[in-house]
């Protein structure tokens, strides 16, 4: 008895340690174009910022093939780090990404991430990052100081104060296959850097929900000296990847969970889902004490009936997850 105990216990304690671990994200660093070379001090920073404040672990990859569904499910987001280029994806792997967006993904984009997939060869990426870096000329001289506006609040900006004066290479937008989306939420706008046209003000970071996912850019990180040394980009960053793992609501505050009813439980057939007071969709799954994922439904209405025969479920110890974007809700239910 004492060992059927013992093994329950700890089947439960890998069973929350799987369902509440820390987020993963995923930096890809592939390019096809220039190659920054502060690329290395970037997924340096990512990493030491998880480790320090326990919200998340980072892995690293220039490697294509790690865009694969099952691959891409483990993470939370996918942080391009100033890649570049075009066709660093082919068809099945872009697929992939962009139905990792459409589950809740996150995306978050540094620097070079708007020279990537230029004169629209991705149009989902280019609206997702929600950039497209002109030609000829694409930015200023590096180091250019300029003041930027803070123009919307974020936890990314929000501790800046009204302007934030940096030296950067600062991007163009405006001509010769540059873009930006319309739907983007923008933070920081740079004045004017020189008397052409394209020098005029314009944004150089922003964030928004899109596609069933979250997204958050910034121009800023040409140099390795700003991922060492910068604390107020570090920040920046720090706090864009918050968002976009779901770590903070879009204007900051912590992540809530879906509110519902199950009823009943102890359960032997069927219980009933009341998830009246959220309109998303939402997905129910389920896990054994095991921590293996055993259901998988979605739910597609406010009140829907769930029979858990249909996963051949036997008597014991369950739990679920309700997940509706980058929510969730967690509940334990027995069944008979």
């Amino acid at each position: 008895m004492k060992t059927q105990t013992l093994l329950i216990t700890l089947s439960l304690s890998f069973l929350f340690t799987t369902l509440f671990a820390q987020d993963k994200v995923l930096v890809f660093t592939k390019t096809n174009g220039f190659t920054h070379g502060s690329i290395g001090a970037g997924v340096t920073m990512i990493t030491n910022l998880g480790n320090s404040n326990g919200l998340w672990t980072t892995d690293q990859t220039d490697d294509a093939n790690d865009f694969t569904a099952g691959n891409l499910a483990q993470y939370s987001a996918v942080i391009w780090c100033n890649t570049s280029g075009n066709n660093l994806l082919n068809t099945s792997q872009q697929q992939a990404f962009e139905d990792f967006i459409a589950a809740g993904g996150g995306f978050l984009g540094i620097h070079a991430a708007t020279d990537t997939y230029r004169d629209n060869s991705w149009s989902f990426y280019n609206d997702l990052v929600g950039g497209i870096v002109q030609s000829g000329p694409n930015h200023t001289s590096n180091n250019f100081n300029a003041d930027m506006t803070v123009v919307n609040s974020h936890p990314s900006v929000d501790f800046l104060g009204a302007t934030w004066n940096k030296s950067e290479e600062y991007y163009y937008w405006k001509n010769n296959g540059g873009q930006l989306f319309n739907g983007n939420i923008n933070l920081l706008m740079v004045e004017s850097t020189g008397s052409n046209d394209y020098d005029e003000a314009r944004p150089i970071s922003w964030y928004k929900e899109y596609g069933g996912g979250r997204s958050f850019y910034t121009a800023l990180g040409h140099n390795s000296s700003d991922y060492t040394g910068n604390a107020d980009f570090i920040k920046h960053i720090e706090e864009g990847i918050k968002y976009v793992i779901g770590n903070t609501l879009s204007v900051g505050g912590p992540e809530e969970e879906i509110p519902f009813q199950i009823t009943s439980n102890p359960v032997k057939d069927i219980f009933t889902f009341d998830t009246s007071n959220t309109v998303k969709n939402k997905t129910l799954q389920i896990y054994d004490i095991n921590g293996q994922l055993v259901y998988k439904e979605e739910i597609p209405s406010a009140i829907a009936t769930v029979d858990i025969n249909v996963g051949n479920l036997s008597q014991g110890l369950y739990i679920g997850q309700l997940i509706s974007g980058r929510q969730k809700s967690s509940f334990k239910f027995i069944k008979n």
